[in-house]
């Protein structure tokens, strides 16, 4: 196993109190609760927001509190910690609605060496779409590397509500897409979805497994599989790897599903350890401790970067996120 450097901050000082605690629940549940009602993407494009009912008013004055808004008027526009907050809403949803029926496993479960994973897929599936969007240069140059090639199919792996294959959709006119999950109410209601956006006839999306077995799943007896020519896979990987024998096992079984693939876009989360959070970038422990209770490895660069090179793939781009976030692309001749 490959060892892992601890990550030192600089100011890396300081412990978490009561009140960080309790007043940090409270704030992400106001942002997501703002969320919801669409402030966020308003307040990102410059616009201000005005509660129009009592509990709005409520939530609005929370947010004033915390420090996200500031009143102009009868309006609220964002300050510069709530900039952040708007662009980072991704994060604060899984953590705060995806992944809190894991948690509340564990008071009745101190026995178990791990908890089963229990999230709620549509919010866990809305969190990883607004953390991949949270960046659109990375989504740009994604889609710029498929759109300045021979048109394909492209693949995305695990794709969640598809809102990052009904982006890359926009940016490469050409390409036809197929989105697989294995939520497949969240499948059925992003399918429902494609119609109005005029895509319906270039992007397919189906339910099923990700996870290469010794037998085939089921949704890839649907698919052109020569067709294929990009795959990508957000947020996944790790999990994949964990369940199965590694990395480029994982990667090797993409490579058999599509044998014609030459592009792979992978978007994860790295290894980042430090004895205390506030030695880690923000989010970083919680990603940690999520995957350490339900019994998920996570992996660092090096691995990665490993399993990359030892199937023949040369990284092309790679571009950061929060540090631990990554999003790289490979290509081979």
């Amino acid at each position: 196993m490959t060892a892992v450097t601890p990550l030192v901050a600089p100011n890396a000082v300081g412990d978490f109190t009561i009140r960080d605690v309790i007043e940090g629940q409270t704030a992400g549940q106001l942002i997501v609760a703002a969320d919801d009602w669409g402030w966020w993407a308003t307040l990102l494009t410059g616009d201000t927001v005005a509660p129009t009912t009592g509990i709005q008013q409520t939530v609005a004055d929370g947010l004033i509190r915390a420090g996200f808004l500031h009143r102009r008027g009868r309006r609220y526009e964002l300050t510069h910690t709530g900039h952040d907050v708007a662009k980072n809403r991704g994060f604060v949803r899984v953590a705060v609605r995806g992944w809190e029926p894991t948690f509340r496993q564990l008071s009745d479960n101190p026995h178990l060496p791990h908890i089963p994973a229990a999230t709620e897929p549509g919010e866990v599936a809305r969190g990883c779409s607004d953390i991949g969007r949270r960046r659109p240069e990375i989504f740009e140059t994604i889609g710029r590397a498929i759109d300045d090639d021979t048109p394909g199919c492209t693949v995305d792996l695990g794709c969640a509500d598809a809102g990052r294959v009904k982006a890359l959709a926009a940016l490469a006119p050409r390409e036809r897409f197929l989105g697989v999950d294995i939520e497949a109410g969240v499948i059925a209601d992003a399918t429902a979805e494609l119609t109005p956006l005029g895509i319906a006839d270039r992007v397919t999306l189906l339910a099923g497994s990700v996870q290469p077995e010794p037998q085939p799943p089921a949704w890839l007896e649907a698919v052109d599989r020569n067709a294929v020519t990009t795959a990508m896979s957000f947020f996944l990987l790790h999990q994949l790897a964990s369940d199965g024998a590694g990395i480029a096992t994982v990667l090797s079984g993409w490579m058999d599903w599509f044998p014609n693939v030459r592009r792979l876009v992978i978007g994860d989360g790295y290894l980042l350890e430090a004895p205390h959070w506030t030695q880690q970038p923000w989010f970083s422990p919680t990603y940690e401790i999520y995957h350490s209770i339900t019994g998920v490895r996570l992996w660092t660069r090096q691995e990665y970067e490993d399993a990359f090179a030892a199937l023949g793939w040369s990284v092309t781009r790679r571009m950061e996120d929060h540090t631990m976030l990554v999003t790289t692309i490979l290509e081979r001749g």
